[in-house]
């Protein structure tokens, strides 16, 4: 972190295998290509949730298949998620120039919060980024989805997006929709921003480990909200 001095750097703590993760690194990707010319500094840590996340190679083709172009540390053995005392996935910590934190967060959300803040700390007055998500808007309504499931959870849900948590090779087949497992991966494999209901037929092919599925939220009906 010396080498960051006079410079705020944002932290976060995530895991390839944790579809709430996923969803935020599009953001950090967005706020360090356009502020780590102005001196914003942003750093990923890996740390790993399970035995099968904590292979380098693991982390090094996921960055890549992530198409994340700023630092990303590899942490196996959880050193860093102590030091920082994280609390879950994925845990962000912004500091300052004199290494004083700034603000931090556990999960997802808040991006335009962050982004305004990142402002004050580069000196700067601009039009934050616009959502990538419809649901990640401040002011909308989201409907709470079907809680997390472990392993396949075929059958009805009710939810925006649906994802999978995995581990091994192969493919894995979603209502008849085939997706590539590449390794360690957290899948999106329903894509809705609104919330909706449906059904769900899951079916992994040999080597590949469906360890849950997840829901999340999703907009809320015109004059509904829950």
């Amino acid at each position: 972190m010396d080498k960051q001095r006079h410079r705020p750097v944002l932290v976060e703590l995530w895991d390839m295998t944790r579809p709430e993760s996923m969803r935020t690194i599009p953001y950090l990707q967005a706020l360090h290509d356009r502020y780590s010319e102005a001196g914003l500094r942003v750093v990923g840590v890996h740390t790993a949730s399970r035995e099968e996340t904590k292979d380098e190679a693991a982390v090094e083709a996921a960055v890549n298949r992530l198409g994340i172009t700023y630092p990303v540390l590899a942490d196996p053995d959880g050193e860093m998620w102590l030091f920082y005392g994280a609390q879950g996935y994925p845990s962000r910590y912004l500091f300052n120039g004199d290494f004083r934190l700034e603000d931090m967060q556990v999960g997802e959300g808040l991006y335009g919060d962050l982004e305004l803040m990142i402002q004050g700390l580069l000196d700067l007055n601009q039009e934050p980024l616009d959502p990538f998500r419809p649901e990640d808007a401040d002011d909308v309504a989201l409907i709470v989805p079907t809680a997390d499931r472990e392993g396949p959870a075929n059958g009805q849900y009710a939810a925006g997006s649906v994802w999978l948590s995995l581990i091994g090779e192969g493919t894995v087949a979603v209502n008849g929709q085939e997706f590539s497992v590449p390794g360690p991966c957290a899948l999106e494999v329903i894509s809705n921003s609104n919330h909706h209901e449906g059904e769900l037929e899951i079916e992994a092919s040999s080597g590949v480990t469906v360890l849950s599925t997840c829901f999340a939220p999703g907009l809320a009906p015109a004059g509904k909200t829950d």
